[in-house]
């Protein structure tokens, strides 16, 4: 346990202070990774980490719970409402990359017989894309609820369903046996029907129980996913996917935004292991190795760009959301890695095979952090460059989904003050009931809300976090309607400094429980504090000075 501990210590170490170099010499924080784990690892490295088995235990769990998060963004209605886009792409992108690689890799010498099947292995390398590095850069990016972003996610979802079908025929490439297919999709209707009546008859009923109570809801939702996880590994799946139906769940519940702002912290903790653990796997290069992975980089490259491109386009995508899905995609999956280990174990490829998907996945990686980093400004020069040879955008792009989710008005905590100014505004001006975002923990209230047809979420608003993700960025006004007496583990100066670094150019309405919080409410960036008590002390004092000049009593 002691080295188990030390290896961890370490490895934790050289992530943090390889991330910090790049990101000041504001290169990607992943490839300082994969450069950490080379160096303390025991191939390239110093082999400072004495057990790398015990970095990769570590770092499953950040699989685990990347896919667990996935499924708590995975909102079925609105992946359903990609359509034929989204079946189009996520069926056709891996047959038709598998086939493209096929006829590259035999074009380029590798066999495909009985005894050697090593062009299958690359084409079947080079088909998926990597779930982990994608879903982290977008959602570093607020970009998975974009509507690219959701065919982005979507696609990566049916390969996941093809890693499983690779998994049930991998050891039989050579003697294939299509019954353990069909034996593969069972144990997958299985799990997610358990998944569903657990959630349906279970599940809600207990999260009813604490709702009152976010740490609960958390902590009962990290225990849902471990049992998922389990139940998938019992039957024969990937824990992997059980954390993912577990998920998906809980999107279906108000609690799964809350419930992804408290897990990411732990999610990016175990993810940063599991860069390191691909970093110590790095074996020293030679010029043949470093040749061939660039080609196959190249490779990966075109045939996104070959296949779902114009699948999209044929399915009434965008030029946009083709270009930026197939831009997104472009690299390597680090369940490739999984499935080159298990070949190796097979006997169906060498030792040397594994080590060129290594280069390059570290290699697909790190241009990734740069592809989804400037993928819209990536597009832009494609489009100008095709419009000016006469090949000008004809499909109007969909954007209506991402507008739905940005809210000019955001409200902190619905009490009083906020169920009062709501009122006013269904009896003054109804319109713009449909531009209100209510944050809240309290179920009763959010029941309420929906009522109203006013937008509520379930989230701390003390959590920067839950902030992030409720898109308070693209706020124009942000109310705090609560004061501290009645805040709980937060207070109204840190819900302005929060929002103030989030929306720069918002509007914030703070509440003071007394005058001598206005100066520093407002020095933290608020624009306007109100003070309930003077509010009162105002309104009484003109009734009084009116009644007065009217009444007799009042007459001295």
């Amino acid at each position: 346990m002691h080295g188990m501990l030390t290896d961890i210590g370490i490895s934790v170490l050289a992530a943090t202070a390889l991330g910090f170099v790049f990101q000041l010499v504001r290169q990607p924080v992943i490839l300082g990774y994969l450069v950490a784990g080379a160096l303390i690892g025991p191939a390239m490295g110093f082999n400072l980490v004495s057990e790398a088995a015990s970095i990769e235990v570590i770092s499953e769990i950040g699989l685990i719970l990347l896919l667990f998060i996935i499924g708590l963004e995975l909102n079925p209605s609105k992946l359903l409402a990609s359509g034929r886009q989204l079946i189009y792409a996520g069926i056709g992108q891996f047959i038709f990359c598998v086939l493209i690689g096929l006829g590259f890799f035999l074009l380029l010498g590798y066999e495909l017989s009985r005894n050697n099947i090593d062009a299958l292995y690359l084409a079947l390398f080079c088909a998926l894309s990597s779930t982990a590095i994608v879903v982290k850069l977008l959602y570093d990016k607020f970009e998975l609820d974009t509507f690219p972003g959701r065919i982005t996610l979507g696609i990566l979802i049916f390969q996941d369903l093809w890693a499983i079908l690779i998994l049930a025929l991998q050891p039989h490439f050579t003697n294939p046996q299509f019954l353990l297919v069909f034996i593969a999709l069972g144990k997958s209707v299985a799990l997610l029907a358990i998944g569903f009546l657990l959630s349906k008859y279970l599940l809600s009923w207990i999260f009813k129980k604490i709702s009152q109570t976010p740490e609960m809801v958390v902590a009962m939702s990290m225990a849902w996913c471990a049992l998922m996880a389990g139940i998938g590994s019992w039957i024969g799946l990937s824990m992997e996917m059980g954390a993912l139906i577990a998920g998906v769940a809980i999107s279906t519940f108000p609690y799964s935004m809350h419930v992804t702002a408290k897990v990411l912290p732990l999610r990016d903790f175990f993810l940063t292991l599991f860069f390191l653990s691909i970093g110590m796997k790095i074996p020293f290069p030679d010029a043949a190795i470093l040749g061939m992975a660039l080609i196959i980089v190249l490779f990966v490259i075109v045939s996104r760009f070959l296949t779902i491109y114009p699948l999209l386009t044929l399915a009434g995508s965008g030029r946009r959301t083709s270009f930026i899905a197939s831009l997104n995609l472009a690299q390597i999956s680090e369940f490739s890695l999984v499935v080159a280990a298990l070949g190796v174990h097979y006997g169906h490829i060498d030792q040397r095979m594994m080590s060129l998907i290594i280069y390059a996945m570290a290699m697909t990686s790190v241009l990734s952090s740069y592809f989804i980093k400037g993928n819209h400004a990536a597009y832009l020069v494609f489009n100008r460059f095709l419009e000016k040879r006469g090949f000008p955008a004809r499909t109007k792009e969909n954007h209506d989904e991402e507008e739905k989710n940005v809210y000019p008005i955001v409200i902190l905590g619905f009490h009083r003050g906020a169920r009062e100014f709501i009122g006013r505004l269904e009896t003054e001006t109804p319109d713009l009931l449909k531009k209100l975002l209510v944050i809240d923990f309290n179920l009763e209230n959010l029941k309420e809300l929906s009522n109203k047809n006013i937008k509520g979420i379930f989230g701390d608003i003390g959590s920067m976090d839950t902030l992030e993700h409720a898109h308070i960025t693209a706020a124009q006004i942000i109310f705090s309607t609560i004061p501290d007496m009645l805040l709980r583990g937060t207070s109204n100066k840190a819900l302005v400094t929060s929002c103030r670094a989030l929306a720069p150019s918002a509007y914030i309405v703070a509440t003071a429980d007394s005058a001598d919080q206005i100066d520093v409410l407002r020095k933290s960036g608020a624009d306007e504090v109100l003070l309930p008590y003077v509010l009162i002390g105002e309104k009484l004092t003109r009734f009084v000075e009116q009644t007065c000049l009217t009444a007799e009593s009042c007459k001295l």
